[in-house]
């Protein structure tokens, strides 16, 4: 297809971006491959192929697209939607976001969990690479670009790399990779977004690269915790520090209708300590004598953490499927904040991931009511990931059994799911594909 250039939208080291039209009239943005003359240029096109393959094969809501490609051309070049400003732009006119930076971020860190459970790593992410679309209502997504088109002095294929020749951005760029970039990894992501939240929430936003940063208020603990120096303190996943970090946006001022429900919610908000076997036994019995009352249910899921499935997990198989189940009957039947229920499905993905089969069903059935109930794309995903044809035969029939007896729907539900992120039938398990004839 021929695309005509419109105007200059940005440059970079290795890359020259413009706002272009196809016959249709149809707006886009193409970057073409520069290089400057004292690089290698037949070693540079082989990168830029190498990295439009791995970002052409994440599809994503939160990870840009790339529609088109002509690598045979020189320049090579691509074609991605045209966005409406970078996040770059967007906090030069206003840092705070409007005072609800929140949809920014989580967007962020669904597109970093999805690059990082693919064994990619970003490595030049910041605000320039962050792009704000929206949609039909006005509404924005943003989703990471520029995946590092070229890879200086590297050649590990599994890694997504940074598009400078230095290796980064200083000012986002995580201090192990300032020696060696070769050392980058999930966690040098994690120093980068908490560079982003400094920018955000800082009273002075300047700072030197390659520091520990903080910022005042609840989010500086998320702050200081990301940008540790040494990269083993910081956030172990994007799911940890998508908790952490809503804890800290969203101030929670918890009702208690007893004192021991008081008691019970600080023994599993301390994270200092673990629940002892008695502990967990006074937990599993309030519970079992609270399971009407919805207060005291939010309560108990709120504080509940990884490190306490983890427990769970290691101390009995059936105290694990027991607070499971309550977990995914919690999600399939609650109301929640749009970004908690990302937290919830992060800690729905640790029960799927350590339980047995019935947990694991009852899990995959909980993701998808509270992905479609909620419209939370994030979610939704964590069911097809569940339920997908990759999963052996015995889940995908215990799933189907288990949306049978609690009378779900599915093919409304899925109908739902699949408009929000386009999923087909066909990605299903075959025995909830069968469901569908």
């Amino acid at each position: 297809m021929a695309y005509v250039e419109v105007q200059e939208r940005g440059r970079g080291g290795f890359g020259i971006v413009h706002e272009v039209v196809d016959g249709a009239q149809c707006r886009y943005a193409r970057k073409t491959l520069s290089i400057p003359p004292a690089l290698d240029s037949a070693q540079m096109k082989r990168r830029f192929e190498r990295e439009i393959k791995y970002q052409s094969a994440i599809a994503h809501e939160n990870v840009v697209p790339i529609l088109a490609c002509d690598l045979a051309a020189d320049p090579p070049w691509f074609v991605m939607p045209l966005a409406e400003q970078s996040l770059h732009d967007e906090l030069q006119i206003d840092r705070r976001l409007g005072g609800n930076p929140s949809v920014a971020l989580f967007h962020i860190l669904s597109g970093l969990e999805e690059i990082h459970g693919r064994g990619y790593f970003h490595r030049d992410l910041k605000p320039h690479n962050v792009l704000k679309f929206l949609d039909e209502d006005g509404e924005p997504t943003y989703a990471l670009s520029d995946f590092g088109l070229i890879a200086v002095g590297e050649d590990a294929s599994s890694t997504l790399t940074p598009s400078g020749a230095a290796g980064g951005t200083p000012l986002y760029q995580a201090p192990e990779c300032a020696g060696n970039f070769h050392r980058a990894s999930a966690r040098s992501d994690i120093y980068s977004f908490g560079a982003i939240l400094h920018d955000i929430f800082a009273t002075n936003p300047k700072r030197l690269p390659h520091d520990e940063l903080t910022v005042p208020g609840d989010v500086g603990p998320v702050v200081e915790k990301c940008t540790k120096r040494n990269a083993h303190r910081r956030y172990k996943d994007v799911a940890e520090l998508r908790e952490a970090l809503f804890s800290a946006l969203n101030s929670f001022v918890f009702q208690f209708d007893s004192d021991e429900e008081e008691k019970l919610v600080k023994l599993l908000a301390d994270e200092e300590n673990l629940p002892s076997s008695d502990d967990w036994d006074h937990i599993f019995g309030f519970l079992d004598d609270n399971l009407q009352n919805e207060q005291v249910v939010r309560n108990i899921f709120r504080v509940i953490r990884r490190e306490h499935i983890v427990q769970l997990a290691e101390e009995d198989a059936g105290l694990l499927s027991a607070m499971g189940k309550f977990f995914a009957d919690h999600c399939r039947d609650g109301k929640f904040d749009f970004d908690y229920c990302d937290v919830l499905a992060s800690k729905g993905q640790i029960f799927y991931d350590l339980g047995d089969i019935g947990l694991k069903a009852q899990t995959a059935i909980a993701m998808l009511l509270l992905g479609t109930n909620h419209n939370r794309w994030f979610v939704e995903r964590k069911f097809m990931n569940m339920a997908g044809k990759h999963r052996d035969e015995a889940l995908g029939q215990r799933i189907a059994v288990e949306l049978e007896v609690l009378k779900i729907d599915f093919q409304r539900e899925f109908g739902w799911l699949a408009a929000g992120i386009k999923a087909q039938v066909e990605d299903l398990h075959p025995a909830l594909q069968a469901l569908f004839l």
